[in-house]
């Protein structure tokens, strides 16, 4: 497997809990963190945010302990390092507009992002192409994605989607064969579901990355 060219993945590994369902759907997520880029909200779970370079539990994770519990048995033990951790937030009807998870200058590197919807349809997220779209099958398991291909969402649910993120600074190396084990493992288990950038990037994919990015871009 080209891991550099995986553009979804579900993931052999356990399922986090969901016994905390009740507890977001009932938090006013707005006032938390409104993410204007991709038209969402976050609910911090592990985060920096005295931008000292450590990353902790934030209040909210504190009433999902058994989700901190899997971070800890089952996440990061792959990882093998802490990350950042927030659940990506989109109202019922709300559209993600095509957007790419990394800066121009990782773009070259691998950019693997774990995610897990909680709540909501895992087949409403599209990667884009040049002349041509894919979506994933859906699937009830954890997932890997490549989060430097151009991608939207339009959640289509009849609820609002929750789906757990994990980030920098967490980035694949290529050379870490437990993690490239995983991967064949995975992807042995699930042949049916595994996607791959066989495609040509749109025309205008330098164009998707956020503003803050833009005085990067060549």
């Amino acid at each position: 497997m080209n891991i550099d060219n995986l553009l979804y993945l579900p993931l052999d590994i356990e399922n986090p809990p969901l016994d905390y369902l009740d507890y977001l759907n009932n938090l006013n997520v707005n006032e938390i963190y409104d993410d204007e880029y991709r038209n969402c909200y976050h609910v911090p779970i592990m985060h920096d945010p005295n931008k000292t370079g450590e990353l902790i539990w934030m209040p909210w994770a504190n009433e999902m302990p058994k989700l901190q519990q899997w971070c800890e048995d089952v996440l990061f033990k792959f990882q093998k390092m802490r990350s950042r951790i927030m659940i990506i937030t989109t109202p019922n009807g709300q559209k993600n507009p095509p957007h790419i998870d990394c800066s121009p200058g990782m773009f070259n590197t691998v950019q693997h992002k774990i995610r897990y919807v909680l709540q909501g349809n895992v087949d409403d997220l599209v990667f884009i192409g040049k002349d041509t779209t894919v979506t994933p099958t859906a699937i009830d398991k954890p997932f890997v994605m490549s989060g430097k291909w151009p991608h939207e969402m339009h959640n289509t649910s009849g609820d609002t989607k929750f789906t757990f993120a994990s980030g920098s600074p967490w980035e694949v190396d290529p050379e870490d064969m437990d993690y490239v084990a995983l991967l064949e493992q995975s992807r042995n288990k699930y042949p049916d579901y595994y996607l791959e950038a066989n495609f040509d990037l749109p025309d205008d994919w330098e164009n998707l990355f956020e503003k803050k990015y833009k005085k990067n871009t060549k």
